[in-house]
């Protein structure tokens, strides 16, 4: 799976979009994080949000193969209004109730939900919040 975060183009590309990428377990395989991100997709589709959508990779296909995969583990969430604080908080409460960790990349800048303690967490999301979204 690639390093970099992937070019979003059309739709998926828009300011609004927050990009999730769930990371692999040390010991998991491609169809376990398809099923961890479905899950999480399902979640988030309750949010007031307008669309979770897989990310296809955009890189050539291999010879043979019909169409665009989707990226395992790879989200584009576009948002209804106010929800990226409703966003980070549902993928924060899946990646600890998981022991996942989650990149949150919204209009350049990313978060990375992991294993620290809650208060840690609350500053840093509280921090990347102040740069993007108001306080409700």
């Amino acid at each position: 799976m690639p390093n970099r975060q992937p070019e979003l183009s059309g739709a998926a590309g828009t300011t609004g979009d927050v990009v999730l990428k769930v990371q692999p377990a040390s010991d998991g395989d491609d169809a376990e994080l398809a099923e961890l991100t479905q899950r999480l997709r399902s979640r988030l589709l309750g949010l007031d949000v307008d669309a979770v959508d897989p990310i296809a990779d955009t890189s050539p296909p291999a010879e043979g193969a019909k169409g665009l995969e989707a990226l395992a583990g790879w989200l584009a969430v576009r948002l209804g209004k106010e929800a990226l604080r409703q966003v980070i908080g549902q993928v924060v409460e899946w990646a600890t109730r998981t022991n996942h960790t989650v990149e949150i990349s919204y209009q350049g800048d990313t978060l990375k939900v992991t294993g620290v303690t809650s208060d840690q967490q609350e500053r840093l999301i509280n921090d990347f919040l102040d740069r993007h979204a108001p306080r409700s």
